[in-house]
């Protein structure tokens, strides 16, 4: 196979020693995180693949199709749920190469990159050209274009610019067979089927993203981060509902209860928001002033300004601490291991809005018994939007924990059960799969289908988002 694939990529355009491969094997998804899925987590690939451009892509396809070998797409390798895990076997198909930012055309107000570019490196070359990058996640120094697609992500200005996926205009991609599709980038999608949603969100399933034209928007003429503090979560809660009722619309909605040390618990906590808004100057005032009004109705009072600065600054450190001290390390794939062991889990569920404090509440219960402690509830771009942070307060020493997978299955579930769904930010990967037929129904075996249909081999990342 290293000659065949030699052949289309030159030779060093391949890895097959062992310990080279290590650094692609597996992403940020640790065992004790994955439950049941750990032991699917450190298959050894054949290979590592790193083409060149779309033409390389799409050969590497085709010559995967004729062997019925399972290709996995591999962007920054920082997912969190398993997404770009090897498959035994299989081609790692790594887009680091193709990282090359290809237009920013400031009056058209859009970007087009390939699908390795790193969104803190496409941020820069956006503002240096006098635009925006809408898409802002923690991870930012970190993830790739193509990742973020992939998973349709949500980042911190979400609220103002939605997800990456609504960000995302038109595509390049090549198909499991090798054929390239280009979706055109305008302002409305063209009719019928819109192809792009068979690659927004869709983990590399049913195809490979080569090049991506996304939205830039207008650099704001000011910005405002501030916080408003709470005594308690609901009273936070109600205060940002009567927000989006009454029309305010912000760039950034960070809301929580702060996480908790040992021993404490965020049920009655303070909560804090962390807001900001961005436009013309009369506007970002405008709806300041009337957050400040919607708060106080709610016992919120006016936070530190520096305190929310240092949030706003401070936001991409987890990504940053990740690339110095996994990615950049010497071994990043015993440091990764070693990085996603902790016990705990955070989870991010999408819900009406008149069934969030419900669900906390239930989620109390699921919770109580269980030896399962919340460390941080929170909201995160929209009110629908509902996050919490949980930690197993008694460690048995496995390497996963069979009780802690029940209980998060179980809080999930409810989720679903509410009329809401899974996860909103970071994919379903290996992690969630076993729960897609529960979020979707007969739409699963819909998705299948077309799944068949474009890959029937099942040669793109199988086992992950549709089992």
């Amino acid at each position: 196979m290293r000659s065949d694939l030699e052949r289309i990529v030159g030779a060093d355009g391949i890895i097959s020693q062992p310990d080279a491969m290590m650094r692609y094997i597996g992403d940020a998804l640790g065992a004790f995180r994955a439950f049941g899925a750990a032991s699917r987590l450190y298959a050894t690939p054949s290979v590592v693949a790193l083409p060149s451009d779309t033409r390389q892509v799409a050969r590497i396809l085709r010559y995967a199709q004729t062997r019925q070998v399972p290709v996995v797409p591999y962007g920054g390798g920082t997912g969190v749920f398993g997404a770009a895990a090897p498959i035994e076997g299989c081609v790692i198909l790594s887009l680091e190469r193709m990282n090359a930012v290809l237009d920013v055309s400031e009056r058209d107000f859009t970007t087009r990159l390939q699908p390795g570019v790193v969104l803190e490196d496409a941020a820069r070359a956006l503002g240096n050209a006098g635009v925006l990058l809408g898409h802002d996640p923690w991870s930012r120094p970190i993830a790739t274009v193509g990742g973020a697609i992939s998973t349709d992500g949500v980042g911190y200005t979400a609220a103002r610019y939605g997800s990456m996926g609504e960000q995302a205009l038109g595509m390049e991609a090549a198909l499991a067979d090798g054929e390239i599709i280009r979706t055109r980038a305008s302002a409305k999608p063209t009719n019928g089927l819109s192809l792009n949603s068979l690659l927004i969100g869709a983990e590399g399933t049913f195809g490979i993203v080569t090049e991506a034209t996304l939205r830039a928007f207008p650099m704001p003429q000011k910005r405002l981060i501030a916080g408003v503090d709470f005594p308690s979560f609901e009273a936070g809660f109600h205060a940002i509902c009567r927000m989006y009722a009454e029309g305010v619309r912000p760039t950034m909605l960070d809301y929580g209860t702060e996480a908790m040390s040992d021993g404490q618990t965020a049920d009655d906590e303070p909560a804090t928001l962390y807001i900001s808004f961005e436009g013309f100057d009369a506007d970002v005032k405008t709806q300041w002033a009337r957050t400040l009004d919607i708060c106080r109705r709610y016992e919120g009072r006016e936070g530190e300004r520096e305190e929310a600065l240092r949030f706003w600054r401070t936001r991409h450190a987890p990504g940053e601490r990740y690339k110095r001290d996994v990615l950049d390390s010497a071994n990043p794939a015993q440091a990764r291991r070693r990085s996603s062991a902790y016990r705990m889990d955070y989870l991010h569920v999408a819900l009406p809005v008149s069934r969030v404090l419900e669900y906390r509440r239930r989620c109390g219960n699921i919770f109580a018994d269980r030896g399962i402690r919340v460390r941080e509830w929170s909201l995160w771009a929209r009110p629908e939007l509902f996050s919490f942070l949980i930690v197993q307060e008694r460690d048995d020493g496995g390497e996963t924990s069979p009780q802690m997978g029940e209980v998060v299955d179980d809080a999930l579930t409810l989720a679903q059960q509410l009329g809401g769904s899974m996860e909103y930010c970071h994919g379903v990967g290996l992690k969630l799969s076993h729960l897609m037929d529960a979020e979707h129904g007969n739409g699963l075996r819909v998705m299948r289908r077309l799944k068949r249909a474009v890959d029937p081999n099942n040669i793109l990342n199988p086992g992950k988002m549709l089992g």
